[in-house]
């Protein structure tokens, strides 16, 4: 006679499974934040990666689409981001909330000279700012008068969170602790990535072209989101377009000091004078920024559940069984597009081994 398992021994895993996806989600967040990890260059490797794990227990168990554990999910990270905001408790990573809606005064010539600010920041400071603008025109535009900034960046998380209720990978990718504590500490990555989200996920038509052009010009990333989604599609004008849509939105401060818009808004020196080897630099400073790789985050959970299904398809049957075989399954079963979490991981990176074995023949 086979033995029945019991209902009880389901909820017993699945809260054990959603107790390690919590762990890893909100545990990183104290272990980054709170130690000297945070002053190392890998402090956003670690909570990218340690969101990917949280994701992937989430993804294996099914919890992700189970609406109480989502609600858990976005509650929790909702709740350690109002404490944030309101307290100060791991607060305070970025100038960028004091920084950001004060650039307006540099108008006209918006990145001839730098910006020169002193603020108090939880009890904290005098604390100084003397850099120029390295964003593009309208960031310092999308703000509410006499409002802390990190209201506006904490309701565009919220804002896009609730956009993207649609998806449960997204849900669980963009409302997850780590993300919702940079626009606590007010990220403006937040705003421009609420716009990314009314292109691509929310609105249609004329509305959608819209908000495109918004997000062409807020912060460097989304324009180049923007112009390799189109080039990616084939679509030369559009991605052309776009280009030309950035120009526009430069040329009027290009005209008031070309070097200015060269320096900041192009090679994104943030020195008053271009400095050598400057775009080396900022790429290797880009691994150690704990905001940027949020728009990695934002990719995979806007594009990425489209791209799972190609995974699943038949395209990718042979990286499937390669993929299979290396985690000791049973390889027939990859026609049956039956993948583990484990498996979806690793399949672009089988293609890319696969595609670049036949580029050297």
């Amino acid at each position: 006679m086979s033995e029945t398992v019991r209902p009880s021994s389901h909820r017993w895993t699945r809260a054990v499974e959603a107790g390690a996806a919590f762990a890893v989600g909100v545990g990183s967040v104290f272990l980054v934040l709170g130690t000297p990890v945070l002053e190392t260059g890998t402090a956003g490797v670690i909570l990218f990666l340690a969101l990917l794990l949280a994701f992937v227990l989430a993804y294996r168990s099914g919890l992700y689409r189970r609406p109480e554990f989502l609600a858990a999910w976005v509650g929790a990270a909702a709740a350690l981001a109002l404490v944030s905001a309101l307290t100060g408790f791991f607060n305070g990573l970025t100038d960028e909330p004091y920084a950001t809606p004060a650039f307006v005064r540099l108008l006209p010539d918006l990145y001839g000279k730098p910006l020169q600010l002193t603020y108090h920041q939880y009890g904290s400071g005098p604390l100084s700012i003397d850099d120029p603008f390295i964003y593009l025109p309208l960031m310092p535009f999308v703000q509410l008068p006499g409002l802390d900034y990190r209201v506006v960046t904490l309701g565009a998380w919220a804002l896009t969170v609730g956009l993207l209720r649609r998806s449960p990978t997204a849900v669980v990718l963009m409302g997850s602790p780590w993300v919702a504590m940079l626009a606590a500490n007010g990220f403006n990555d937040a705003v421009p990535l609420l716009f990314l989200t009314l292109t691509f996920v929310t609105l249609r038509g004329w509305s959608s072209r819209l908000a495109e052009v918004v997000s062409l010009g807020l912060k460097q990333f989304a324009n180049a989101i923007i112009v390799v989604y189109y080039l990616w599609r084939r679509q030369w004008l559009e991605a052309l377009l776009a280009v030309g849509i950035t120009v526009a939105f430069l040329l009027p401060f290009a005209l008031l000091d070309p070097s200015g818009v060269l320096c900041h808004a192009i090679l994104l020196d943030p020195q008053p004078v271009c400095a050598s080897g400057n775009v080396v630099s900022f790429a290797v400073g880009v691994f150690g920024h704990l905001n940027y790789y949020v728009w990695v985050v934002w990719v995979f959970a806007v594009f990425g559940p489209a791209y799972v299904v190609r995974l699943r398809g038949p395209d990718y049957l042979r990286e499937r069984t390669t993929v299979t075989r290396w985690l000791g399954g049973d390889a027939s079963r990859a026609a049956t597009q039956d993948v583990s979490a484990w498996a979806l991981v690793l399949l672009p990176f089988v293609r890319f081994r696969n595609w670049f074995a036949r580029a050297e023949k």
